[in-house]
């Protein structure tokens, strides 16, 4: 039988030959935006005044025709959130889809959207891909474990490709050899923190919230981008107190904790998923966990020695997981 280290780095090759199969459907679903980006939008409105356009509909299609190959469910803002609710999906491991998050940015001309892909398991991001067709830039990265955890209990790797499609040898990190498209998230100054809020969608208690704290920088960003400007170092946190869907966050947030960042809620507990009606709640996403004092993470030694023990099953139903998708791709 493996250890739990053992048994996360076998699931962890699994899960970089998972991210390629994925990261390929992701970018065609971006190509098909794009080109519909050229023509006529099709714009129309929802019944929540959101924006919707042909490109939404087509990445969806793509993606949702894709991803059938898993056999697991599909939670997709386009698709299936009428059909399935999250009492339904239980604890079981399912997709979480945004085929174009940030269509106002779209509509608007702006390059600021994605598209979104998440493996939500157990109420949290195990993977997430993030591709910003306009810019090119595809962002992906695993999180084996809890990433409140240092040490055996959770391996992370997180990835950017800018203008090319990543290739396996670009996913392995050999020991000693730094890799040019692994990204982390940057430690910070607790006293000069640089924020990024939504482009779009800045409430007064998002505003509130930066006036309060030490901010001496802010970037507007549109889409999941947010997420993935922490992962890569860019900047320090992300408040977000307007509403959001599960959909927008997930495949950020696991893009993020797979670079080393945390997403909390408002009690300081890891964001979850699988919520009624697929809402979220406020957050905050932190580049470094630790630039929160509430954040801060206390072990003690009974629990440390727990960790082979305590989560060898979750840790072998994960590896089941992703083994088994990974044998399903192409």
């Amino acid at each position: 039988m493996l250890h739990n280290s053992d048994s996360l780095t076998v699931t962890a090759d699994c899960a970089r030959r998972l991210l390629l199969d994925l990261a390929g459907i992701c970018m065609e679903a971006g190509s098909a935006i794009e080109a519909i980006r050229a023509s006529d939008l099709g714009l129309e409105y929802k019944k929540d005044n959101s924006p919707l356009t042909r490109a939404d509909i087509a990445a969806e299609g793509i993606l949702n025709q894709f991803l059938q190959r898993y056999a697991i469910p599909i939670v997709s803002e386009e698709a299936s959130p009428e059909r399935l609710n999250a009492m339904s999906i239980g604890g079981q491991a399912y997709w979480l889809v945004d085929p174009l998050d940030g269509t106002r940015e779209f509509v608007a001309g702006r390059p600021h959207y994605t598209v979104n892909l998440a493996l939500i398991h157990e109420n949290f991001p195990l993977l997430g891909l993030v591709y910003a067709p306009a810019m090119k830039a595809l962002y992906l990265g695993f999180t084996l474990g809890d990433p409140r955890e240092e040490g055996e209990a959770c391996q992370r790797r997180a990835w950017k490709f800018s203008g090319q499609a990543p290739k396996i040898t670009d996913l392995i990190d050999r020991p000693g050899t730094p890799n040019q498209h692994t990204i982390r998230s940057r430690h910070g100054n607790a006293n000069s923190l640089h924020a990024l809020v939504s482009a779009s969608h800045l409430d007064a208690r998002t505003a509130s919230w930066v006036n309060e704290h030490p901010v001496t920088e802010r970037s507007d960003f549109g889409s999941s981008l947010k997420f993935c400007k922490l992962a890569e170092g860019f900047a320090d946190v992300y408040p977000r107190f307007a509403p959001t869907m599960e959909w927008d966050t997930a495949a950020g947030q696991a893009v993020l904790e797979a670079a080393g960042g945390l997403v909390v809620d408002e009690q300081m507990d890891r964001f979850r998923y699988s919520k009624s009606g697929w809402r979220n709640s406020p957050f905050i996403a932190w580049a470094n966990p630790l630039l929160s004092s509430e954040c801060l993470i206390q072990h003690d030694s009974a629990s440390n020695s727990n960790i082979q023990t305590s989560n060898l099953t979750k840790h072998r139903q994960m590896h089941e997981l992703i083994a088994g998708l990974a044998n399903k791709t192409s």
